[in-house]
């Protein structure tokens, strides 16, 4: 059998699909947990080597008996590590998440404004960018920087480990903060301002782009066969919403995992100060001559899930979590009691806020309530704020929302997935697609190599079933109610409370917490 292999580097799981094409079905799938470390609080980053590992090990158990055409990557972005000379690593890959980076924000606010920035990289500064995280390398391990030959994002890591090649693709290019969007090429000016050269960093390219193929090395690795041709994938949330066919105007995709992203395709690259305020980014797609308008939430499904392991007392390590058990308890409020209500702000406030200090919140809480009312206040906020955002959005670009699509782990959340519905009043459809990303890198290795002569070809390959949820009458009307008089108030009520909190915590946090002390 003749496979495509896609690999997902996610923030929780690695995992490899086998897509045959003959079929329009997974073939085959293996996953490992993502190495991560945290070495002090509010740190986290991934060990290079482990990391390698477990994409290895997954290959290993994917490509068995099986026949690769090819393969791509789609994953996490942000995340990215220094190399010496030789190809080694300097230091652990910087998760996304981490939050060690916060004072770097103030290098860029410093030089740009969000609209003098958000005009060259479609972006509003942030913690995470993968630019800030080796800003952070500069100040702290300046041994180590002197060192670096090169920076690399993780699914590049990984692309040089099985190929030796240093290339990149625009979408995870876009989310170091050194990429312009006009020009399709690094920016020299932001690359000098961070200390780097354009040398320095991978060559970028489309999607889709075949890059290299796999040494005799790493086949012995992976199990793969060597001369395995290696093709570009991209940022996962873009990856997973070509697989689900979106690479159309008017058709937005609500990718929803640990964190949340909404995303509209444009045919060209549109910047004002309005996207830059409001936090959202316009970059290149992982599609040549598309663009992306990306809304997103850092707390979306990872929201949940921490709520439901307060609710449920179960421990840290204990995957298992009683989701069903909540959501029955939680349905018997839906659509008639106004609270608990979840400001889902928990590591900031995403889109269209932009506000990285706001803090989540539970407003109308009272003695009657029960754990099923806490954790549907907390799937209701995520309803409003999915809404806020496309309201923003359809205003920002000029187009109709023609169809609302769910992708990610948080779909297996069947209230939520309802909520969306009543709460947008729009029909949304949830395609059978339980490894979207992964699927995607597969469609794109598949056109990177030939074997579809265009993305569409090679999403009308895809064989799967989608649900259409639709609105529930009876319950619209109330949360529109609802979502006008509390959750839009919200946030402005408490943006003073939360700012002067996090002034306070900075005030008495220890040394060693930002990272001055390792």
């Amino acid at each position: 059998m003749t496979v495509l292999l896609g690999v997902d580097l996610g923030s929780s799981a690695v995992r490899a699909v086998a897509y045959d094409p003959e079929r329009g079905a997974a073939a085959g799938e293996a996953a490992r947990p993502t190495p991560v470390e945290h070495p002090w609080a509010g740190a986290s980053q991934h060990d290079p080597q482990a990391l390698w590992e477990a994409v290895a090990a997954c290959l290993r158990e994917v490509a068995a008996g099986r026949q690769v055409a090819g393969l791509a990557i789609a994953s996490f972005a942000e995340a990215g590590l220094p190399l010496d000379a030789a190809g080694q690593p300097l230091y652990p890959i910087i998760a996304w998440y981490d939050r060690r980076c916060e004072p770097q924000v103030a290098f860029w606010e410093s030089r740009y404004t969000p609209g003098q920035l958000h005009s060259i990289t479609g972006q509003r500064v942030s913690p995470s960018f993968g630019v800030n995280k080796w800003l952070w390398i500069r100040e702290h391990h300046p041994e180590l920087a002197a060192q670096a030959a090169g920076w690399l994002s993780a699914p590049d890591y990984i692309l040089y480990r099985l190929t030796g090649e240093r290339f990149t693709d625009y979408s995870l290019a876009s989310r170091t903060l050194l990429f312009d969007q006009r020009s399709l090429a690094w920016s020299g000016e932001l690359v000098a301002q961070a200390g780097l050269s354009v040398a320095q960093l991978p060559c970028p390219r489309p999607g889709g782009t075949p890059v290299g193929t796999v040494t005799s090395r790493a086949a012995a690795e992976t199990g793969l066969p060597a001369g395995t041709p290696c093709v570009l994938g991209g940022h996962d949330h873009l990856v997973a919403s070509l697989a689900a066919g979106a690479f159309r105007p008017g058709v937005v995709i609500d990718s929803s995992g640990t964190a949340q992203a909404l995303e509209i395709i444009l045919p060209a690259f549109v910047t004002n100060a309005r996207m830059a305020e409001g936090g959202y980014a316009c970059y290149a797609h992982v599609l040549a001559g598309q663009y992306v308008l990306k809304g997103g939430l850092k707390a979306a499904g990872g929201a949940v899930e921490w709520l439901a392991r307060q609710l449920s007392g179960r421990p840290a390590g204990e995957q298992e979590l009683p989701y069903a058990e909540l959501m029955a308890e939680a349905e018997a409020g839906v659509g008639r009691r106004a609270g608990p209500l979840w400001l889902p702000h928990l590591i900031g406030s995403g889109t269209p806020q932009g506000d990285r200090h706001s803090r989540g919140a539970l407003a109308g809480v009272t003695v009657e309530q029960e754990r099923g009312d806490l954790f549907r206040g907390m799937l209701e906020g995520l309803a409003f704020w999915l809404r806020h955002n496309l309201a923003e959005m359809a205003e920002l670009t000029g187009q109709a929302i023609e169809q609302v699509v769910l992708l990610g782990g948080t779909t297996r959340l069947g209230l939520l997935t309802q909520l969306k519905a009543d709460v947008l009043d729009l029909p949304v459809v949830v395609p059978d697609l339980a490894q979207a990303a992964g699927v995607g890198a597969a469609l794109l290795a598949g056109v990177g190599v030939g074997l579809f002569a265009s993305p569409a070809e090679a999403v009308a390959s895809l064989r799967c079933a989608r649900q259409v949820v639709v609105p529930n009458r009876a319950r619209v009307g109330w949360y529109a109610r609802l979502y006008e008089r509390a959750y839009l108030p919200l946030y402005a009520a408490l943006r003073d409370v939360h700012h002067e909190m996090e002034r306070l915590e900075r005030e008495g946090q220890p040394q060693a917490i930002l990272g001055l002390e390792v």
